[in-house]
């Protein structure tokens, strides 16, 4: 299995966004699991379940890991292509950024029910600071990625960090970056007086 896979088709991340795709893929992060598992965990039917892991399985994220036999059937157990998928919101595709301001805009619900006076104009502050983060993180995850071979043996925690940690100083060495987000901090701040 793959340590890292970034995803850039549009389709493929609006397939991994459907929330019960999503949370089988969390499910499966774990461990591996049959259709039966994942169905009574996610309270779905076997045939809801199993539509979702053949799109999973075309989409190349999951794919059967093993069989066993339990009596007279065969249960296949399902688990990911990799450890950690890295998706790009900001690939020029209206529905993918539609899908990340609706994020954001959670975001500031968050903000203001912690006790920040923000307004909506904040949103499109955030909306750059985000995709500049996903260009970097998608760079750098695929630079991981045609790597795999020289990171088996790191954690899959370890090899995320990584990424994160190298994706802060690509941030951080980008003046524009670090103007926005001095103007996040600046907006936040005077959110609370």
């Amino acid at each position: 299995m793959a340590k890292v896979k970034v995803i850039n088709d549009p389709e493929i991340i609006k397939l991994i966004l459907e929330d019960t795709r999503r949370r089988i893929l969390h499910l499966l992060r774990e461990k591996e699991m049959t259709i039966s598992q994942l169905s009574e965990i996610l309270g779905k039917t076997p045939q809801t379940i199993y539509h979702h892991i053949e799109k999973l399985k075309e989409a190349g994220l999951v794919e059967v890991k093993r069989t066993e036999m339990k009596g007279n059937l065969i249960e296949k157990y399902y688990g990911r292509t990799a450890d950690a998928f890295y998706i790009n919101l900001y690939l020029g595709d209206e529905e993918l950024r539609y899908f990340a301001r609706s994020r954001l805009k959670t975001k500031l619900d968050i903000l203001r029910a912690i006790g920040y006076n923000v307004n909506n104009d904040l949103l499109d502050l955030m909306d750059r600071i985000l995709e500049k983060e996903h260009v970097y993180k998608t760079e750098i995850s695929k630079k991981i990625e045609e790597n795999e071979d020289k990171l088996r043996g790191f954690s899959n925690e370890d090899i995320i960090h990584t990424i994160e940690w190298l994706t802060l100083a690509k941030l951080g060495s980008d003046p524009e970056y670090v103007e926005l987000v001095k103007k996040f901090g600046r907006a936040l701040e005077a959110g609370l007086r």
